[in-house]
């Protein structure tokens, strides 16, 4: 089957059924090798035990293994008891957020939505809101451009641009209730996890513009406020798809040249720190407040 994600088109002997089927000739391979043998049985976090710059092997304790290689192939290695919902979670996830940063692509572990046109992205450690708030802004009508993976091209023009991703959103069952989304129509995202993927109908066509990223954190009152560029850079750093993995991909990798990329975005968007109790009946107070913040910035050029 084919798929699209990222503007990429993947072949996969997997299925990928959160991604949208497409014709044409295919960018990536995505192929099961069930011969082998999964480095660890043992339930663990995502690590990568082994890589070079053009190589890359995770390993999730319990799962399996993947080996991405020269942005264009990720290899399977499922686990004797493999769950299926959960190695098309790691392949939709750290699998793809590694062969794109091998692609030259800038990925950050944030979301994005589409207002006026335009990508307006959120970025927070892990359960602070990113997908939560970015689907209340799909539910008042905003294009979905990406889930936990924020991938940035630069034009010729040296205009970055974020490329849409999967058609989905992933929510904790609390947050799912609290926008008042269906249940009933979700996927859990793996057996036994209380996370569930929801379709979002709406959908960015083609790549955008990214115009702001917000920095998520925790404040008694709800207030925006622009940062400064070594905030803004330090801030994001963290976030960075390329240091989620330890020392030894970042030995691995072109770092400088993520760095430069970095560089260069925050001479060409802003970036704010965006302070609110985090509260799940405050959300549509947040959204708003983002509306209003974005119209106050377009009335200001």
């Amino acid at each position: 089957m084919l798929y699209s994600a990222y503007g990429l088109t993947l072949a996969s002997a997997f299925p990928l059924p959160e991604l949208s089927s497409v014709k044409g000739r295919a960018d990536v391979i995505v192929e099961l090798d069930s011969r082998k043998c999964a480095a660890s049985h043992e339930p663990s976090p995502i690590s990568c035990t082994d890589a070079s710059l053009n190589q890359v092997h995770l390993t999730w304790g319990g799962v399996g293994d993947l080996l991405i290689e020269e942005g264009r192939r990720i290899t399977v290695v499922p686990g004797p008891n493999a769950d299926e919902d959960a190695l098309r979670l790691f392949i939709l996830g750290a699998g793809l957020g590694v062969l794109l940063h091998q692609r030259g692509l800038l990925v950050l572990h944030a979301s994005c939505v589409a207002i006026d046109n335009r990508g307006i992205g959120f970025i927070g450690a892990k359960g602070w809101g990113k997908s939560t708030t970015t689907a209340t802004l799909h539910r008042r009508g905003h294009a979905l451009i990406s889930d936990e993976l924020l991938v940035v091209r630069f034009n010729d023009q040296a205009q970055p641009r974020v490329m849409p991703g999967s058609p989905q959103i992933r929510l904790w069952s609390d947050a799912l209730i609290s926008i008042e989304s269906n249940l009933d129509s979700a996927v859990r995202v793996r057996s036994g996890i209380d996370k569930y993927n929801v379709y979002a109908g709406n959908i960015a066509a083609e790549t955008l513009p990214l115009y702001c990223l917000y920095l998520l954190d925790v404040g008694e009152d709800l207030s925006i406020k622009l940062m400064s560029p070594s905030e803004a850079f330090f801030g994001i750093i963290p976030h960075l798809y390329v240091c989620r993995f330890g020392g030894r991909f970042l030995q691995s990798t072109n770092i400088t040249h993520t760095f430069k990329q970095l560089n260069l975005l925050l001479r060409k968007i802003k970036v704010k720190c965006l302070l609110r109790q985090w509260k799940l009946n405050q959300l549509p107070d947040v959204a708003r407040r983002i509306e209003q913040d974005i119209l106050q910035d377009q009335q200001l050029v």
